[in-house]
């Protein structure tokens, strides 16, 4: 993992790296996955503030001692957090404009949730499968203008992975792994418009 940097993780940090993968001037938010025991979810970043699903109590938000990933991602790249061997906090910075086009590959992982479920929580959506998991997104927006329904689930999220060669071993494998967007079935990106091409 290239250029890694320890960190003290909370909300703030986040708010703070808002500038790294959008331009605040035009997106002026960015969206934000986050991984901790019991909840993998979306938020949603802006310059002094991230919103987090309509759980119960209504001002939840992530355990950040507990948090094992996060990924804050926008058009200009990626900022991935994680939880290493020793507990502490590291980070990198993944710019779109600096990788090759070469040295990506595009993968397309399905996200959970074949069916919409009604919210009365008006910037959000909650897409549900039978056995019970659930995930919401902040897409109610833009489910007025794509009506979401069966035929476009499971929605999909765009992964870039970045490939190296190793100049020691002249081995080429997997050398990071960057979130760049979500995505219908048609693979047309929903959010954000990235500068990679797919």
């Amino acid at each position: 993992m290239p250029n890694k940097t320890p960190l003290t993780l909370m909300d703030t940090s986040i708010c703070d790296r808002l500038n790294d993968v959008t331009d605040i001037e035009t997106q002026k938010s960015a969206w934000v996955l986050v991984q901790e025991p019991g909840f993998i979810g979306f938020g949603v970043v802006e310059s002094n503030k991230t919103y987090w699903p309509p759980y119960k109590p209504s001002d939840w938000e992530p355990d950040w001692n507990r948090v094992s990933d996060l990924r804050l991602f926008g058009e200009k790249g990626e900022w991935h957090v994680w939880r290493d061997w020793d507990g502490k906090y590291y980070a990198r910075l993944l710019e779109f404009q600096n990788i090759n086009e070469n040295d990506a590959l595009t993968e397309y992982h399905f996200l959970w949730g074949t069916q919409k479920e009604e919210s009365e929580h008006p910037d959000w959506i909650k897409l549900v499968e039978e056995r019970g998991t659930e995930i919401w997104l902040p897409l109610a927006a833009l489910d007025a203008e794509l009506n979401l329904d069966k035929s476009h689930l499971p929605l999909r999220l765009k992964l870039k992975q970045i490939v190296r060669c190793d100049p020691e071993s002249h081995l080429v494998g997997i050398n990071d792994a960057a979130l760049v967007g979500l995505t219908l079935k048609s693979k047309e990106v929903i959010f954000p418009p990235s500068s990679l091409n797919s």
